[in-house]
């Protein structure tokens, strides 16, 4: 963070400036650099978009509202986000396993959890952040069908930049799931230099929301070092949690800021492979700077941390009426069933929710029918079970008193549409 303070406004008028620290940089002629292409292409959707950076003045409003009102940043339950992967390869060697796409959702769930064991150097313990966010590869299509979370296509697009072409099948690319309820990741071949980019998440989720990753650095096996630990993902969804660099991304100036008070001023990103004390000339004095924090461009081997500001901003976009809410209570982990979505369940009401044990849930159908209600955990156990046949009204409990606290799944299947809703048990 930085200590000076700006309006709002200044914030999003910066232009992105890549300094490095003459100590910490390294040759990008011979060695690659992390380069996140978030801040320029933002720049360029203000341009296309007037409107922008109203947007996001209205989300920043929003977002130090609600941790103003929210000290302990403390969800009620841990929220679990779909994910699509999609893959765009011209060659062979582009297209990257399954076995890999695993790795990075097993590692964006260690780092968002505050598990990853890199060292915190001279920083308080405390300053890593279980974020109460985890992923998981989508198990359904947003029409209801089966789904692994990853699709592929051999693309006649030799190399992609931060133009979102990768994003529309008609430019060579893989269109968008909704991104109300999937987080859309596109792994290709990027240019320039990139490591990758995102896109900040303003008042309206637009076809192109989501992560663009270069192919050489996601994953862990077969990817490229020093970024071959699943870092740049990390990072790169970050943004689309509305995290900023945590350098603030003002050329040094010691001016700019991420907006979270438990961060160092810095003065610009760090690269390598950093150990112990750092400091600069915005922070001379241990601890110094925050260089092992997921927003700044340090090797994969030195990321640690996000700290519990950047925690609260991530939360606030899952909190009722934060622009992520929608996500929360998404299908998407939920197996497809390849049953078309028709209407027919209607006024369903599960309550209450959370609950320490026991829900209710009542639904009314179109006509008398068959229906199968089923319980799921968050690894897709049944843990409840009911048939109901010939009916047109449903009310009943849901007894969930002797199962572990957590999240859970409820599933309403008839012949014609498949419901799921997400259900809370704490005590």
């Amino acid at each position: 963070m930085k200590r000076t303070f700006i309006s709002l406004i200044a914030l999003f008028s910066f232009s992105f400036i890549a300094s490095a620290q003459d100590s910490q940089s390294m040759d990008k002629e011979t060695k690659a650099v992390r380069n996140c292409g978030t801040t320029e292409y933002m720049e360029q959707q203000k341009l296309q978009n007037p409107d922008l950076e109203n947007q996001m003045l209205e989300l920043e409003t929003w977002t130090q509202e609600w941790i103003q009102n929210n000290p302990d940043y403390s969800p009620k339950t841990v929220v679990t986000v779909p994910v699509v992967v999609h893959v765009l390869y011209s060659t062979t060697s582009q297209n990257i396993t399954d076995a890999r796409v695993q790795e990075q959702i097993a590692i964006l769930n260690t780092d968002y959890a505050g598990s990853n064991t890199h060292s915190m150097g001279s920083f308080a313990p405390g300053l890593k952040s279980n974020t109460e966010l985890q992923f998981c590869l989508a198990k359904r299509t947003p029409s209801g069908a089966v789904s692994t979370g990853i699709e592929r296509k051999q693309t006649t697009v030799s190399q992609f930049t931060y133009d979102d072409k990768m994003k529309h099948a008609s430019s060579g690319g893989l269109d968008q799931w909704d991104p109300k309820k999937y987080m859309n990741i596109w792994v290709c071949n990027l240019g320039g230099g990139l490591c990758g980019y995102a896109q900040f998440p303003a008042a309206t989720l637009n076809n192109n929301f989501g992560v663009v990753i270069h192919y050489q650095y996601f994953g862990k096996t077969g990817a490229s070092a020093p970024y071959n630990l699943g870092g740049t993902t990390t990072h790169e969804i970050g943004h689309c949690f509305n995290l900023y660099h945590i350098w603030g991304d003002d050329g040094g100036s010691c001016s700019g800021t991420d907006y979270c008070t438990d961060t160092p001023n810095q003065a610009s990103e760090n690269y390598g492979h950093l150990t112990g004390v750092q400091t600069d000339a915005c922070s001379s004095a241990s601890p110094g700077i925050m260089y092992m924090n997921f927003m700044d461009y340090s090797d994969d081997i030195s990321y640690a941390n996000f700290t519990p500001n950047q925690k609260a901003r991530i939360q606030s976009l899952f909190a009722n009426g934060g622009n992520l809410d929608d996500l929360k209570v998404s299908n998407g982990c939920v197996l497809g069933s390849g049953i078309q979505e028709i209407e027919n369940i209607r006024n369903i009401i599960v309550y209450p929710n959370p609950s320490s044990g026991t829900f209710n849930l009542e639904f009314d159908l179109n006509d008398n029918q068959d229906v199968e209600i089923t319980v799921t955990d968050v690894l897709g156990n049944s843990v409840f079970s009911a048939l109901k046949s010939d009916v047109y009204f449903i009310n009943m409990p849901i007894d969930l008193s002797d199962k572990a606290n957590g999240m859970y799944y409820i599933n309403i299947k008839t012949k014609t549409q498949s419901l799921t809703q997400k259900l809370a048990k704490y005590n």
